[in-house]
């Protein structure tokens, strides 16, 4: 009797355990769901956070979840520790391939599909060959993984320069690209996350980027020199890119819809 009494006792609190695990495991993904940029990083004193209508590109960028802790791994899944990132965020967004493929343009590229597979529009998502030409993924042939990763593998931020419109300062709204690339060779893209704006009509930003080797997606946070409590302005991030990630002049970039 003692003996079904025991088990009886260690069946109960083997439940008790699982019930426990399920708990946490579920608030564990609500606080996941929760955390996300708009709603996770603070715009500073006297700014307001600027809004986008439901559906589009800058509302997906605004709300994509943050990572709890903040560690960006790398392809190997190792954590990336340098004292050269000041980070706000990094993007709750797993590397899908186990090469050194996800660098900096491909993370634009990537935010732009998941954008069209997270509203059901993968008829409409389009990526670049090396010359900036659109590719549409449904001409591909090509599974949505597949599709990525030939794009990945076959473009970079020129491709990047030379197919997204240009644009302005003034016009500037998250999802809206800093390309660097002169020639063709080794570039650099950032991707801006958020914006928000003074009552006297002065704008700031987050600004992220991937980098090498492929990584995690981070959102950098601004020091003094270059924005207002760690959100950007736009010359500010030009001079952190001019002292920190000289890889040519930046200009402005957005993937249009097909």
């Amino acid at each position: 009797m003692r003996d079904k009494n025991r088990c009886h006792d260690w069946i109960l609190l083997t439940l008790m355990a699982l019930l426990a695990l399920a708990f946490i495991c579920n608030r564990q993904e609500s606080l996941a769901q929760d955390q996300t940029i708009k709603n996770s990083i603070p715009v500073p004193e006297g700014y307001h956070r600027q809004t986008y209508p439901a559906g589009t590109f800058s509302s997906y960028i605004q709300n994509l979840g943050l990572k709890n802790p903040p560690v960006i791994k790398d392809y190997r899944g190792g954590a990336v520790r340098t004292a050269f990132y000041h980070v706000w965020g990094v993007v709750h967004m797993p590397l899908l391939f186990q090469s050194n493929l996800e660098q900096c343009a491909d993370f634009a590229m990537r935010f732009w599909a998941e954008y069209h597979r997270s509203a059901g529009k993968l008829d409409q998502l389009y990526l670049f060959d090396y010359g900036g030409n659109k590719k549409p993924f449904r001409l591909s042939g090509k599974s949505y993984i597949r599709f990525l990763r030939t794009s990945f593998a076959n473009t970079n931020s020129y491709s990047l320069k030379k197919g997204c419109k240009p644009l302005s300062d003034e016009d500037v709204i998250p999802g809206d690209l800093f390309v660097q690339n002169e020639r063709g060779g080794i570039g650099h893209v950032s991707v801006i996350m958020d914006a928000c704006r003074s009552k006297d009509g002065r704008r700031l930003f987050l600004i992220g980027y991937s980098f090498m080797p492929a990584q995690e997606f981070h959102i950098e946070k601004a020091t003094e020199t270059y924005g207002i409590q760690g959100w950007f302005s736009l010359e500010g991030y030009k001079q952190y890119l001019k002292d920190f990630l000289d890889f040519g002049e930046p200009v402005l970039r957005r993937f249009e819809p097909l």
